[in-house]
């Protein structure tokens, strides 16, 4: 325990380093093009139905996201659908301050002001972990489908196989943590008592419920961003196209940020996936940045009216 302290500190300069890296790359692709770029855009012809319409889908994303997690909790505490809409905006604001937004899941826990805190954070966190299940399934076979767009210098048998062998240990791991705990307890790397107590505390038609979720609000933020990139005139054409969408959302979501390099992260990213398929990087960075005010920051600005409610916890 002595030691955790320089191990934050590591980790916290690691992620603004990761977010430098970030910067770097979008400014070293831009560079002295970045005004001639910009002056191209005509935001005349940016298609704001479709942007307005996305703007709407977000209600529906984490509206899927609240059923989720109000589905979770059931057998621990009962609340509406409207009041679990509400503290997940409000977790949203609070998990900002955190890296990777992690602080959502024990914020939504403190914000119910319920005895059972403890129970209800390994709830929400097999909740959130089948998210992370539905990303690297579809990310993985979007990186199956895509990967002759990228110049990898690993054989494509080699990578098959182990995305392939890497989707089964997640899925091992999801619905057969009971099997597979005890070996897992054994690797310190792979040692997460939270997430194993959360998942054995469910049963098996309840995870795959939550993967039901998960799919139906994945189909969502994966509209939400080929309108935006379609708003900006990025088109993708075809199956595989399409699926570097998915390559986009398994990248960002496995770069550890916190929220000074989550926007470069994104823009990055993107620039370097859909780089691949088109030249409008401009257009790209906007489109990535617009996505995350969208889905991030506007749900958080709603997320505000309910901070009122972590006042109460200091008296119980």
């Amino acid at each position: 325990m002595k030691n955790s302290t320089p191990y934050k500190y590591i980790n916290l300069l690691f992620r603004f380093a990761i977010g430098i890296v970030a910067v770097w790359f979008i400014y070293s692709k831009l560079n002295s093009d970045f005004n001639e770029n910009i002056s191209h855009i005509n935001f005349s012809e940016v298609n704001w139905n479709l942007i307005v319409f996305t703007v709407f889908l977000l209600f529906i994303n984490w509206g899927i996201e609240a059923a989720k997690w109000r589905f979770a909790i059931q057998k621990i505490h009962i609340i509406t659908i409207i009041k679990a809409i509400r503290l997940t905006f409000t977790s949203i604001t609070i998990g900002l301050l955190t890296p990777n937004r992690i602080g959502e899941i024990p914020a939504r826990a403190a914000l119910l002001k319920s005895n059972s805190f403890k129970p209800i954070i390994l709830k929400t966190t097999a909740s959130s972990f089948s998210q992370v299940v539905i990303t690297f399934l579809l990310g993985g076979l979007g990186l199956m489908l895509t990967q002759d767009y990228f110049k990898l210098s690993i054989d494509k048998t080699l990578l098959n196989t182990l995305i392939i062998m890497g989707l089964i240990i997640l899925f091992l791991v999801y619905f057969n943590m009971k099997r597979v705990s005890p070996l897992f307890q054994r690797i310190k790397i792979l040692r997460n008592e939270k997430l194993i107590n959360a998942l054995l505390a469910i049963n098996f038609n309840e995870l795959f419920i939550l993967l039901i979720f998960s799919v139906l609000r994945y189909v969502v933020f994966f509209l939400q961003y080929w309108l935006v990139l379609k708003a900006f005139g990025i088109e993708l054409s075809g199956v595989n196209e399409l699926f570097l969408i998915p390559v986009c959302f398994l990248i960002a979501s496995s770069i550890p940020t916190i929220l000074i390099s989550e926007i470069g992260v994104r823009g990055s990213v993107a620039l370097f996936v859909f780089g691949v398929v088109s030249d409008l990087d401009i257009q790209i960075i906007m489109a990535s940045v617009l996505l995350w005010i969208i889905n991030v920051a506007l749900p958080a600005l709603i997320g505000l009216y309910d901070l009122k409610e972590l006042k109460i916890l200091k008296g119980k």
